[in-house]
């Protein structure tokens, strides 16, 4: 362990910078007001707002619905149910039709007028002879 000795103080700082930087990401989602749930659950907590020690606004979430509750103090107090979530709130957009093709518009060769044209018998001469 003797060859390690000239690089004890580098593994201390990177160990230390390690510590540092799990701290700071566990502090930055305790600070996060959104509380996730497991994956696939029909119920949840949506988001939480702290009002003072002991009442807390608390939104949760129940098969696409969310129910606004007032937690803590005296008594819990419902202050808003069915709110239909954000994907529910979009409107349905139907699907675009499908483009129908169009022919494009013939350029007018000779302008606004036509020359006036005749007809021509075919002739059968062989250009040979």
């Amino acid at each position: 362990m003797e060859f390690l000795q000239p690089y004890y103080t580098v593994i201390a700082l990177i160990l230390i910078a390690l510590v540092v930087l799990v701290g700071a990401a566990m502090i930055i989602r305790s600070f996060n007001g959104r509380v996730r749930g497991r994956r696939g659950s029909r119920l949840g907590i949506a988001e939480y707002y702290e009002l003072d020690k002991t009442r807390r606004l608390v939104l949760i979430r129940r098969d696409d619905v969310e129910h606004l509750m007032l937690v803590g103090g005296n008594q819990d107090v419902v202050i808003e149910s069915n709110i239909p979530t954000a994907s529910m709130n979009q409107p349905q957009i139907p699907p675009p039709p499908e483009p129908q093709m169009r022919q494009a518009p013939r350029p007018a060769v000779f302008g606004a007028t036509r020359p006036p044209l005749r007809p021509v018998a075919p002739s059968f001469q062989d250009p040979n002879g």
